[in-house]
């Protein structure tokens, strides 16, 4: 594909917000040490690349962690650190003649953003004394039809979601010469080394476990991918639908309607957010289209950043499991208001501080006794249990790098049945050359088994008409083995 090649590193602009500090201590919950972040924005035009190269070195300075290198521990409880050497980010400027990006337009493309992000090398990284870039840079020019693919690869414990996109904001507005629009992350740590938060603290209320694992300790590979463990070669189908704002606000409303007349225990008084409700009536169509695997458990992930001791603008990670309570019935016969409350009431559970501060700190005892034994959280959802990983409510397009409303997104995700994305959908280039964009609409991606297509298809139409909708989502079936 590429036809041209140009490498950089880049440094951080100096003095960094850290200025002579020589590590960054990183909390248990950041230690997801197996996984990266892989992302991709396409603009319609070209990249200024000087303007770039600045701009980058300038974000770097905000946030060192992404030009350290990683230092894992060497002792049971020891710290894992992030040196802080500002050794750079590596850089890839390619040309290619190809004549398409992606195949279409939908947000999650494994394979495409496989083929154009070059991977941080998460095998390499755990090595110690590795001197191994914690991000990557892949900036690829469509000669042909004159769009740009900005990729770019980090290692997972540097940060979520939400500290990816303040970045690549952040990079797009120093690119673009513009204030930004975000607060710096804070690099403040939340607890002492004394606080009883920080590992063990118990408490009444603490749920179920909900880490699994798998090994970590296998020979280095080409692009230092962990071998999951699980089912493998399984035949499925990549499924994707959009709903629409109005269908949305239809199927929540109706849900609304069913709670309000619902006299059973704390159903009538909740109040859910439309994602409850979506992802309500997706539970639903997926157990009715399955009875083997009628899911009972829904474990959301959730951000905790600003509640307790976390900072709202806390760096790298902050992620925990919100997991709902069983369901009072057989999952098959469970009423779709009731999905929708038990969501709700995993997600209020979250944020009581009380709560939140000793189930972090269960979690966080158990990420480090798993970290220390080189093993990793594995997310692949267990029998009866659904895994939501939405970044809904992130405009992954707000990085645009001068080309508002006209920036494409494209994320990856980990294709295992019942585990969920739900992002927003890309804006679309229409034939005349004008945008259309899609406010209020959401996409959601997940795995299911090839045999189950057709059940799932008639099970979410059900569900739907019996809310009083008649208007059908648009559903996408891809090939694919899990």
């Amino acid at each position: 594909m590429a036809i041209d090649q140009i490498e950089e590193v880049i440094k951080p602009m100096e003095p960094t917000i850290l200025g002579s500090q020589l590590y960054y201590e990183l909390l248990p919950t950041d230690l997801l040490i197996g996984l990266s972040v892989e992302t991709l924005h396409v603009i319609p035009g070209p990249l200024e690349t000087s303007g770039f190269l600045d701009a980058l070195s300038k974000t770097l300075s905000v946030y060192p962690l992404s030009a350290g290198r990683f230092e894992p521990s060497s002792e049971p409880r020891g710290k894992w650190k992030i040196r802080l050497t500002n050794s750079g980010v590596p850089l890839k400027f390619l040309t290619s003649n190809a004549d398409q990006i992606m195949p279409d337009n939908r947000v999650i493309q494994n394979q495409g953003v496989a083929s154009l992000v070059e991977k941080v090398n998460v095998t390499k990284i755990l090595r110690p004394y590795n001197d191994e870039p914690l991000a990557r840079f892949t900036i690829i020019y469509f000669v042909k039809i004159g769009y740009t693919a900005i990729g770019f690869s980090q290692y997972h414990p540097l940060g979520d979601g939400y500290t990816v996109i303040k970045f690549l904001r952040h990079l797009s507005q120093n690119y673009q010469r513009l204030p930004e629009l975000d607060p710096p992350p804070s690099y403040d740590p939340p607890y002492s080394p004394t606080s009883p938060y920080l590992y063990g603290y118990s408490s009444p209320k603490y749920p179920r476990d909900t880490l699994t694992t798998y090994n970590l300790d296998f020979p280095i590979i080409d692009g230092g991918i962990p071998p999951l463990k699980g089912n493998r070669n399984e035949e499925a189908s990549h499924v994707v639908i959009h709903f629409n704002a109005k269908m949305i606000e239809n199927v929540h409303k109706a849900v609304l309607r069913l709670a309000e007349a619902d006299k059973g225990d704390n159903v009538g008084n909740m109040v859910f957010s439309k994602q409850d409700t979506l992802i309500a009536l997706l539970v639903r169509a997926f157990t009715i289209s399955d009875p083997d695997n009628a899911i009972s458990d829904i474990v959301t992930l959730f951000m905790f950043r600003g509640i307790g001791a976390t900072l709202p603008t806390a760096a790298c990670n902050a992620l925990l499991c919100a997991l709902t309570d069983p369901p009072s019935c057989d999952p098959m016969d469970e009423p779709i208001e009731s999905v929708a409350t038990r969501i709700r009431l995993a997600l209020q559970r979250m944020r009581d501080p009380e709560f939140l501060e000793a189930y972090a700190a269960k979690v966080r005892d158990q990420m480090q006794n798993i970290s220390d034994a080189n093993i990793d959280w594995d997310l692949t959802p267990q029998r009866g249990q659904m895994f939501v990983n939405s970044t809904w409510r992130f405009d992954w397009t707000s990085p645009h790098f001068g080309y508002p409303s006209q920036t494409q997104f494209f994320h990856t995700i980990l294709q295992k049945p019942r585990y969920l994305k739900i992002v927003q959908p890309n804006p679309t280039r229409l034939a005349d050359g004008s945008w259309k964009t899609y406010n209020g609409d959401a996409e959601v991606t997940f795995s299911l088994l090839k045999n189950r297509t057709g059940q799932f298809d008639e099970a979410l139409h059900g569900e739907l008409k019996a809310l009083g909708i008649e208007e059908q989502p648009e559903i996408v079936y891809a090939d694919i083995v899990v």
